[in-house]
């Protein structure tokens, strides 16, 4: 039987909750940590080696092989702290988060297959003594079918979900402010909790409090984000339709922007084609190609073309 985030808690000392979206998605974390500490939980904050081209101008995620000042904890996870950086200078957003927490995050190597993630994230639960794991993805496109017409960046989210799916320690998938990325509309983003919720896959949701604005408002100068950004306006009334990612995307303002969903891990995998297609994959460029043949462009692709010909901003 499927159990709530409180009951899930009475029984966890130690969580991990990974931003499994991309870099900026750790600074929606903040919340669920925020609750789960209320609760009696030691959290643990992570996200994935994966920043947007703006700030990496390399393509693609980063492996642990390309990373200085970290402490691998597994193949495919390490500690990072305000140090860490790769050979070439790029600094990851876990590593802003752990400059604005003063205490070490954890980074997920994506460039990976899907099982070496899945394997080094049971690792890391071993090590740490972790009872739970939450990935939690601000916008929400981890749910995604794969026919959304604004479906931008599907290939983190769906090996993110994939190696969640198959751990052994307890998963829970988290939505962070629906929408805010600007790809699945609020529309399509209700039927698609409301399928997993038909399967009994949802387990309730929670809206930002005062000390998550408070905490969030700092974080948010040292943390780089777009999607995670907006529920702190949305917090203090702003709605509307808003721009983003230089002007290429639309994004629905409002008071729902600042809830985050929760949803059972195995019943989102059971109505995600894409997460099913990459299970397999060895490394990201083959769970690329994996979603090549679902007719998918993805954030790897958008990537390759401009770093090629610096004219798609769309990931700006």
């Amino acid at each position: 039987m499927l159990e709530s985030i409180e009951k899930q808690a009475s029984k966890t000392n130690r969580a991990l909750i990974i931003g499994v979206g991309g870099g900026g998605d750790i600074m929606g974390t903040l919340p669920t940590s925020g609750y789960l500490k209320i609760l009696g939980v030691e959290t643990i904050l992570g996200g994935v080696s994966w920043e947007r081209i703006v700030f990496d101008p390399k393509p693609g995620p980063r492996s642990l092989e390309e990373m200085l000042n970290i402490e691998k904890i597994s193949n495919s996870t390490a500690y990072v702290d305000k140090t860490s950086h790769t050979v070439d200078g790029v600094k990851f957003q876990c590593g802003n988060m752990a400059n604005f927490l003063n205490e070490r995050t954890i980074i997920v190597d994506v460039s990976k297959g899907v099982g070496d993630i899945s394997k080094g994230l049971q690792e890391t639960a071993n090590k740490l003594d972790l009872d739970l794991i939450i990935g939690l993805d601000a916008g929400g496109d981890i749910l995604a079918s794969g026919r959304e017409k604004g479906l931008r960046s599907p290939l983190c989210d769906a090996m993110m979900l994939a190696a969640l799916r198959f751990l052994k320690v307890p998963t829970i998938i988290a939505v962070f402010a629906p929408g805010c990325d600007g790809e699945l509309t609020l529309d399509e983003l209700v039927k698609r909790f409301e399928l997993v919720a038909s399967d009994s896959g949802y387990l309730g949701a929670r809206g930002m409090t005062p000390d998550d604005f408070s905490k969030m408002s700092k974080a948010v100068k040292q943390v780089k984000t777009e999607a995670s950004f907006l529920p702190l306006r949305a917090w203090k009334g702003e709605h509307g339709t808003f721009k983003i990612r230089n002007g290429t995307r639309s994004v629905e303002l409002s008071i729902i922007s600042t809830l985050t969903f929760y949803f059972d891990t195995k019943v989102v995998y059971e109505h995600s084609p894409i997460g099913k297609a990459v299970k397999k994959a060895k490394n990201f460029q083959e769970a690329n190609q994996k979603l090549h043949e679902l007719n998918l462009i993805t954030e790897y692709d958008f990537e390759l073309n401009y770093a090629k010909n610096q004219k798609n901003s769309d990931f700006l």
